[in-house]
């Protein structure tokens, strides 16, 4: 009856998972052990060896020992950084450099360098007319030419030469009532007393309005006073050079008929003249008035060197340049208008850091460049100014001494990228 009874026990405490009681426990104690299951065994920490290194955290959180040890996680894509270092581009990750693979990337560096930047400007410009050297020579009445004195363009002219004669119905009737004035002042006695005194005011104001309609018309001052002297109206009058120069424009032929509009000659003195030279936008703000060039003429030898005389303050809308001046003697007469001008000179664009062209990825909106230091190259978003030669200007990013990646980079960058998207997101990048 014992045998049968410890049988049916055994059996009970291997259906509930109990501890079977010892003989010398009592039969209260076995049946208060066999009502009580054992306890589950402890679930295995994933995370256990994290925690080796510190204590078992309150709260029995899993991660709790590797959250202390690593602090919380930055956003996706983006390295924690320490104070005062750059962020990790979004979508980068640093890379780990194994040194015995760094021969197989062909991995090269450069560093990034403080130097004086200066950029080359290579373009082109004409020879032009000293604009403040020039004259327009118009009539400022209607009629018609009689005349043409100076007939070709090319040929030198002194101040005073008459250029034309020309025929106008309004200067020679102006000559005939100038002439019945001065012959009335003259007629004969005037009366005496205070009526003659005012007769003879009037006759002088007279003489003094049609003398002076005259010569607002350009009508020669010796003309004027011939007529005063000989009271012979011309039919003609002259049309004299207003400066003295070389006629580089002409429009005046016999029997034409002209009016205040047109234009009958342009002379300008060749003895200065001016370089106008086409500087495109992205190159406007490096150019200053000062700074020197070299300018080639065509179908002359020798360079010559001068400053920027003048910067126009708009561009042309056009060809989207500004034309910029340069002023040159030209007293030997081997400098000719229109002649085409080569001009170079060089940019100052002031001092600051540069990198080469090779060391920068464009991504579109953005410029990458990798910072090598050690075994690990770095992602880096860098800002960019003008390229100057084969290398940019660095406006923000990088620091002087710092050594970048100019080959390999491509590589670098594939990596960086893979890397970032394979972490979980607020996950652990090991």
């Amino acid at each position: 009856m014992k045998r049968t009874h410890s049988l049916l026990l055994a059996a009970s405490v291997a259906l509930l998972g109990c501890k079977a009681p010892s003989p010398a426990t009592d039969d209260g104690h076995a049946a208060h052990a066999a009502s009580t299951p054992a306890p589950a065994p402890a679930p295995i920490d994933p995370h256990a060896g994290h925690r080796a290194q510190g204590a078992e955290p309150a709260g029995g959180d899993a991660h709790a020992g590797h959250g202390a040890q690593q602090g919380a996680e930055p956003a996706e894509g983006r390295a924690k950084e320490g104070p005062g270092t750059p962020m990790t581009p979004a979508g980068y990750a640093p890379v780990a450099l194994d040194p015995a693979r760094l021969g197989g990337l062909s991995l090269s560096t450069a560093s990034v360098e403080a130097r004086e930047l200066k950029r080359p400007l290579r373009t082109v410009g004409v020879v032009a007319l000293d604009e403040t050297r020039s004259a327009h020579v118009h009539a400022k009445v209607r009629g018609f030419i009689e005349r043409v004195a100076v007939d070709f363009v090319g040929r030198k002219v002194s101040a005073g030469q008459v250029l034309c004669s020309l025929y106008s119905q309004e200067v020679f009737a102006a000559e005939l009532e100038f002439v019945a004035l001065l012959e009335r002042a003259a007629g004969g006695p005037t009366p005496a007393g205070e009526f003659g005194a005012a007769e003879r005011r009037a006759q002088e104001q007279l003489l003094g309005a049609a003398r002076r309609r005259l010569s607002l018309w350009d009508v020669p001052k010796a003309e004027i006073a011939r007529l005063e002297a000989t009271r012979q109206p011309q039919r003609t009058f002259a049309l004299t050079a207003p400066r003295a120069g070389v006629v580089v424009a002409k429009q005046a032929v016999d029997g034409m008929f002209v009016e205040p509009s047109l234009e009958l000659y342009t002379i300008s003195d060749l003895s200065r003249v001016w370089v106008l030279a086409d500087v495109y936008e992205r190159d406007v703000p490096y150019v200053r008035a000062g700074d020197h060039a070299h300018l080639s003429v065509e179908g002359r030898e020798g360079a010559l060197h001068a400053p920027v005389a003048f910067v126009p303050p708009t561009v042309d809308e056009a060809t989207r340049t500004m034309k910029i001046r340069f002023e040159l003697d030209n007293s030997d007469g081997s400098l000719r208008p229109g002649a085409f001008v080569s001009v170079n000179m060089d940019l100052a664009l002031g001092e600051g850091l540069s990198v080469p062209e090779s060391a920068v990825i464009r991504t579109g909106t953005r410029a990458i460049a990798f910072v090598v230091q050690g075994d690990r190259a770095e992602p880096r978003e860098v800002k960019l100014g003008p390229l100057i030669g084969d290398r940019y200007r660095v406006d923000a990013g990088l620091s002087a001494g710092e050594r970048v990646a100019t080959g390999a980079q491509f590589l670098l960058d594939s990596e960086s990228r893979l890397q970032a998207s394979s972490a979980p997101k607020g996950g652990h990048v090991h």
